[in-house]
């Protein structure tokens, strides 16, 4: 779950992305080998701190690149209102609580930092000397890369992605086989999971760069979708088909989200999984039958309180396939018609894992 302050933040580098107004009158400021601080504030707010934001000339016009462009020649910061369509204020001197800890070592920077922390708004730094754009906001710090940079970036990470997530997908058809059959070694679900985390969590290392690029990133966001598509149904299903103990969907994807946070290993992966194990070749020893919510759901494709309802009278898949459709459709929610589709899907599946 995005904590409530990255999502503000990733709402306020939206505004700064290529695309948008205030990105093009970033970009014709860094051109300009110009240095600037803009602050972003409630314009009903913006008397509250005449002690802090002081002296410089009340503007008071919308906001156009153009405007904010020419005022960024001027000394002071530029204050606008927290949405970015008006211009407030230029020339302002802005004086911090000088208290406020800061790692920045530049004036400006320092300045921002201190601003952003102290009244908990959004602050934008560009360096003149080196052409960069700081976005400060409560006590978080992002810094814009160069958007060849940050393309090449995303670009080559998102090519490694694709390719684990083919391997996954083939796991997950070997695993179908394991699973007809009723024999899983422990390690070979460890893995999957492992590999499906691991996606997880360098698919949300980028993601912010993703947003950061703004129109030049839309290609990059439409193929990290395909990648991620039913990635996290997937690991919660083979959550609920492995663990210890029957667990619900919800307490599956608290179990996943616990996996997002270990070392990438199998034993952890295991005793995560409600496993009593010390070391790999006991993980790899342990052979496990699969409830069958997985295969069920995205085989099958029947609803999960039906699945609840078979997996509980037949406890595995395996179970499952060798019994006939007069004791499935005894199963509610479970009629003729559907007991057929059933075992004939998973007959299919069985025969083509052969």
């Amino acid at each position: 779950m995005i904590e409530p302050i990255e999502q503000e933040l990733t709402e306020k580098i939206k505004l700064l992305s290529p695309g948008t107004k205030l990105r093009k009158a970033l970009d014709d400021i860094i051109h300009a080998q110009l240095g600037a601080l803009i602050v972003f504030i409630d314009e009903e707010e913006f008397p509250r701190y005449s002690n802090i934001l002081q002296a410089g000339f009340r503007i008071e016009c919308a906001f156009s690149p153009e405007r904010l462009y020419e005022l960024s020649k001027m000394d002071g910061a530029i204050v606008m209102d927290k949405n970015a369509s008006k211009i407030l204020a230029a020339n302002v001197h802005i004086v911090p609580d000088p208290g406020i800890p800061t790692s920045e070592t530049g004036t400006r920077h320092r300045t921002a930092e201190r601003l952003a922390r102290q009244l908990g708004v959004m602050v934008v730094a560009i360096s003149k000397r080196r052409n960069v754009v700081t976005l400060y906001y409560k006590d978080k710090k992002y810094v814009f890369g160069d958007i060849n940079f940050v393309l090449t970036k995303v670009g080559q990470t998102i090519n490694a992605l694709e390719r684990f997530r083919e391997s996954f997908d083939r796991d997950l058809e070997l695993l179908d086989k394991l699973e007809i059959e009723g024999s899983v070694p422990l390690d070979s679900v460890c893995e999957i999971l492992i590999r499906g985390t691991e996606i997880k969590s360098i698919s949300s290392s980028i993601e912010l760069n993703i947003i950061e690029l703004g129109v030049e990133g839309r290609l990059s966001q439409l193929r990290l979708r395909e990648v991620l598509k039913d990635l996290e149904e997937l690991l919660t299903l083979v959550i609920m088909d492995y663990s210890k103990k029957d667990v619900t969907e919800d307490e599956a994807k608290q179990i996943l989200e616990t996996m997002m946070r270990i070392d990438h290993r199998v034993v952890p992966f295991a005793k995560a999984l409600g496993y009593d194990v010390v070391n790999s070749q006991q993980v790899s020893d342990t052979i496990v039958r699969p409830r069958g919510y997985r295969i069920l759901r995205n085989e099958v494709h029947i609803p999960m309180n039906i699945s609840q309802n078979v997996i509980k009278s037949f406890r595995s898949i395996d179970q499952l396939v060798k019994t006939n459709a007069n004791v499935l459709q005894r199963v509610e929610g479970i009629g003729d018609k559907r007991a057929k589709a059933i075992l004939r899907r998973l007959r299919e599946i069985k025969k083509r894992r052969q």
